[in-house]
């Protein structure tokens, strides 16, 4: 066997795994090269903002501490000593001036002198809007401490100014007595003015991590850290910020990352997006001397853009790298598809070449004018002509006559337009060399050339289909022969079937008319005793009647003769009854009362019931109507009826009864179940299935023909119900005829009645 060309010489599965574990590798490239860029940059901004950090922790410091020893300066002044004790205004407005020369030296805020009872009597801003003099400020710690002798210091947002600053405080001596104290204020505003800067944000935080100063004046009196009821109450009877609460910062989150402090802020101010967050770098610095911590907080947006520009220009020479690729790739697949193209089409003529000369049909190729260009070996073995003899030869030269006229009408319509693309085939005797005609079928097909019109023909040697054909329609007679022997045989087979089926039927009839009869003979004493006492009635009445005609007393004569002709009409009942019950006839569906039927079984059975002292209790819509035949049902009923009586006998209970009544059927809602029951010794497991087979008897042997249960099993199923035996709810068996309903009976029946 030749070996098939494979003209993929790529594996696509190749291709695709190195195309997933370069971009899996471009992403570990992009997230991770992102990654070390958020380090880097973080590095450095943490390496800026401890240099910033420490700046401003000297500027503070600095700023703040040189005012640390004026008060003490100031409580060494004359003036301010003789200010005290005089309290003269003279002398009190001279140190006012004194003071308020000396803060535009030091540019201090403010300096004050208080009294010991912490009266203001003399201070530098004694010319402004809210002069600190007359106020009484003995509540602040800053004083307190100083009339203890010591030098003091304290921060606080001013009661009267409403200006934050920062305190330093000393005593004022006379000789050994403290008799006020020198007070400095240095404003913090200034300070935070000098200190703001684009690049960061920065708190000055209290000894209670409460934000004193801040380059973001909505910080101010916010807590970094959440604090205690207790220390904010603490806090609030300090006065140092007077009335306001104070509230932890909004901190969304707090992490750290490579060893720094990173928080989210929930900005809300006029200069953010509402709602917006914002990441800070946070690193703080105690001020010791001022017993004060600083921190700066410097945003993240610089790293988080240099990471998404990192990002972004790696994936920008990611998807540069793969165009890259993807053209080099796609032009080799196009030199290789090239390689493969040009083998696959010397591949596929000499597949082709392959498949013409071995396939088993003749091909031969026409020109325009019908003419023989060529054909395969095939075609040459099945002609016995050699290509050269028959090249350019009109083709309609190897048919007879006849099939050349039918050829040239084919290839009229093939030339029509509407025919251009369609196969047509007919069957053609060809010419051999010999003269012989060869059967063969014929297919011209229009080979769709883009230059020129060229014809296909295929020819399929028919002989032996031809041969096959021949024996197929000898065949075919012979099975039609014997199709018409068979079906013959089929049509008497079949009368005599009806004819049996018949003769069955009529042996059923037979067998329910014998069934009947039976019945009435067990029940003949019975009909005997209901006669009887009608004519025993009859004979006394009549004999009573003569005696009142033969003493003209009419009245009493009328009388007897009503009684007798009542008691006529009651035993025409009884024997009206009998007679149609014994009857024969065809079962006729229709519409029954089914109280009707079990009145009618009734009046059958009942000298028998009475015979055996049997109590019966019937619970039956005297509405209801179901589909069947009122003769046939009835004889049903009687057979239950009767086989209850044989229980009940043959066990000896007492007390004896039947009952007969109707429920709804669980499974089909148009159809009625009549149940008739008794208190016998029941059905054993074993034999309910068998109970309505012929001849199947739980009685003694000459009791019984076995045929009753039988009969009513096929009557109950030729009107279209069912019957079936289950256990009693009185202890012995009950036998279950299901019924369709008719009409109204359908809504109207009760779902269950009894007596």
């Amino acid at each position: 066997m030749a070996k098939t060309f494979n003209w993929r010489q790529s594996s696509p599965q190749r291709t695709l795994i190195a195309l997933v574990v370069g971009l899996v590798l471009a992403v570990v490239f992009v997230v991770a090269g992102g990654e070390w860029v958020r380090q880097n940059q973080t590095d450095r901004l943490a390496e800026r903002g401890q240099i910033e950090l420490n700046r401003l922790a000297v500027q503070v410091e600095s700023g703040i501490t040189k005012y640390e020893h004026m008060p003490k300066l100031l409580a060494s002044m004359d003036a301010v000593r003789l200010a005290l004790r005089e309290r003269d205004d003279e002398q009190i407005q001279k140190l006012n001036l004194e003071l308020e020369q000396i803060n535009l030296i030091t540019e201090a805020s403010d300096s004050y002198i208080m009294a010991a009872d912490g009266l203001t009597i003399a201070a530098s801003n004694w010319n402004q809007d809210s002069p600190f003099i007359g106020g009484n400020f003995g509540f602040r710690p800053y004083f307190q401490n100083a009339m203890q002798g010591e030098a003091a210091r304290y921060y606080a947002l001013g009661t009267t100014s409403l200006k934050r600053g920062y305190y330093f405080s000393y005593p004022v001596y006379d000789d050994t007595d403290i008799i006020g104290v020198a007070v400095v204020k240095v404003d913090v505003d200034e300070y935070e003015i000098a200190l703001r800067n684009q690049a960061y944000e920065f708190v000055l935080l209290d000894p209670d991590g409460v934000v004193f100063s801040t380059s973001r004046p909505e910080w101010l009196y916010r807590a970094l850290e959440p604090i205690s009821e207790s220390e904010q109450q603490r806090i609030l009877e300090s006065q140092r910020y007077i009335d306001n609460v104070v509230m932890p910062l909004p901190i969304a989150d707090q992490r750290r990352y490579r060893g720094v402090e990173l928080i989210d802020l929930n900005l809300t101010e006029a200069s953010e997006q509402n709602g917006s967050r914002k990441t800070y770098m946070l690193q703080e610095k105690p001020i010791q001397l001022l017993d004060f911590r600083i921190a700066v907080l410097s945003p993240l947006t610089e790293v988080t853009e240099r990471v998404q520009l990192f990002r972004l220009f790696s994936i920008a020479l990611v998807i540069i790298v793969l165009l890259v690729a993807l053209a080099l790739f796609q032009r080799r697949r196009m030199v290789r598809e090239r390689n493969v193209a040009m083998q696959m089409s010397r591949h596929n003529q000499a597949y082709i070449s392959g498949i013409i000369d071995n396939t088993q049909a003749g091909l031969v190729t026409l020109d325009a004018t019908m003419r023989i260009e060529s054909f395969n070996p095939t075609a040459e073995r099945l002609l016995d002509y050699g290509l050269n003899e028959l090249t350019q030869q009109p083709f309609a030269r190897l048919l007879d006559r006849e099939d050349s006229q039918r050829f040239a009408a084919l290839v009229g319509r093939m030339l029509a337009d509407h025919l251009t693309h369609e196969h047509q085939t007919i069957e053609v005797g060809l010419l051999h060399r010999d003269g012989h005609s060869i059967p063969v079928e014929l297919t011209i097909s229009d080979m769709r050339l883009p230059t020129v019109r060229k014809f296909l023909l295929t020819l399929h040697d028919m002989t032996e289909r031809k041969k096959y054909e021949t024996e197929l329609q000898k065949a075919q007679g012979e099975l039609e022969r014997r199709v018409k022997e068979r079906t013959q045989e089929l049509l008497v087979s079949n009368q005599r079937l009806r004819d049996e089926i018949g003769q069955h039927e009529n042996t059923q009839k037979e067998l329910i008319q014998t069934a009947k009869l039976a019945v009435l003979g067990q029940m003949s004493a019975g009909i005997n005793h209901e006669l009887n006492q009608p004519l025993t009635a009859i004979r006394a009445f009549a004999d009573n009647a003569v005696r009142f005609l033969d003493k003209d007393q009419m009245g009493e004569a009328r009388s007897n003769m009503t009684r007798i002709s009542e008691l006529g009409q009651r035993m025409g009942d009884i024997i009206a009854r009998f007679k149609v019950f014994s009857r024969k006839g065809e079962t006729k569906a229709g519409v029954v009362s089914l109280s009707a039927a079990v009145q009618g079984a009734l009046t059958i059975m009942g000298s028998r019931l009475k015979q055996q002292d049997i109590d019966l209790q019937t619970t039956v819509e005297a509405e209801t109507l179901v589909q069947g035949d009122t003769v046939y049902l009835e004889q049903v009923l009687v057979n239950l009826l009767a086989n209850a009586v044989d229980a009940i006998t043959d066990c000896a209970t007492t007390p004896k009864r039947i009952e007969i009544y109707t429920e709804a059927s669980p499974t089909h809602s148009d159809h009625l179940i009549v149940v008739v029951g008794d208190n016998g010794a029941g059905v054993p497991v074993d034999m309910a299935e068998r109970l309505f087979e012929p001849f199947f008897t739980t009685k003694d042997a000459g009791a019984g023909l076995g045929l009753g249960l039988s009969i009513s099993h096929r009557i109950v199923e030729a009107i279209g119900g069912d019957i079936w035996v289950r256990q009693g709810r009185l202890g012995g068996a009950e036998f279950c005829v299901r019924l369709p309903l008719v009409g109204q009976a359908r809504q109207i029946l009760p779902q269950e009645k009894h007596a």
